[in-house]
């Protein structure tokens, strides 16, 4: 028989802790690629302190009322930024995946506490590598769970997306590659989801994805129902015009 120790605090510490418990992993790897990295990381680990110690006085979820908050997740997240493209410059997959889980273990802190997500780059960056190395569809669906949570909640701050020349401004990586993932999935549910949210958040760009998408489809091995479903949002689109 198995035996499960009982873990104390709410659904929220315990994730905050659990990552905390991460950060000498998060050492390890970083200053044995770049000594550089040392003060970064070293940030991290007192910002994701001081998390831990605002799960404590508050709770882990609900909204913090706080001078700060936004800027310490924003500091942190920055820093972590510094290692996540130290580990992609370097090749180094181990380094790679550990800030990915620190990047995402942080943005999860922000939504669950309301506190303003940015800069969201490293964030869309994670995301992406999490749904790169999934290689299931569970794996996926989890990916796509997690994205379709932050998306929705750096909503009210990029839904404008008034710039819309640049092709790797956040709210367009999000919403691609959560359609991207959703394809990926071959459920129909979820790729409905993703192609109705990228079909409002990017007016500009939803003919050519489904374009894109619908060649990429003719592949072996598509599903025939992923490729009718691009194939009806390519024509709707291009049909528009």
């Amino acid at each position: 028989m198995q035996i499960k120790k009982i873990e104390f605090g709410d659904e929220g510490q315990v994730a905050t802790a659990a990552l905390l418990a991460r950060w000498q992993a998060l050492q390890a790897l970083a200053t044995a690629a770049s000594p550089d990295l040392a003060g970064p990381v070293d940030r991290t680990r007192r910002g994701l302190e001081t998390f831990q110690a605002l799960d404590r006085q508050y709770g882990g979820s609900g909204r913090l009322a706080l001078e700060g908050v936004d800027e310490l997740v924003a500091a942190v997240l920055t820093d972590l930024a510094r290692v996540e493209a130290a580990a992609v410059r370097a090749g180094d997959g181990g380094l790679l995946d550990c800030a990915t889980d620190f990047v995402l273990g942080t943005a999860l802190w922000a939504v669950r506490h309301g506190a303003a997500l940015s800069p969201v780059e490293p964030v869309a960056n994670a995301l992406a590598h999490r749904a790169n190395a999934a290689r299931s569809r569970p794996e996926l669906a989890a990916v796509f769970g997690l994205a379709q949570g932050i998306i929705a909640h750096v909503a009210p701050a990029l839904a404008p997306d008034l710039e819309r020349s640049n092709p790797e401004r956040p709210w367009r990586v999000l919403h691609a590659n959560l359609a991207i993932v959703a394809i990926r999935t071959e459920d129909p549910a979820l790729m409905d989801f993703a192609f109705d949210a990228l079909d409002e958040a990017l007016p500009d760009e939803r003919a050519a994805f489904y374009a894109e998408a619908q060649a990429l489809a003719l592949a072996p091995g598509i599903a025939a129902e992923v490729r009718e479903r691009i194939a009806r949002r390519h024509l709707k689109w291009t049909a528009a015009r």
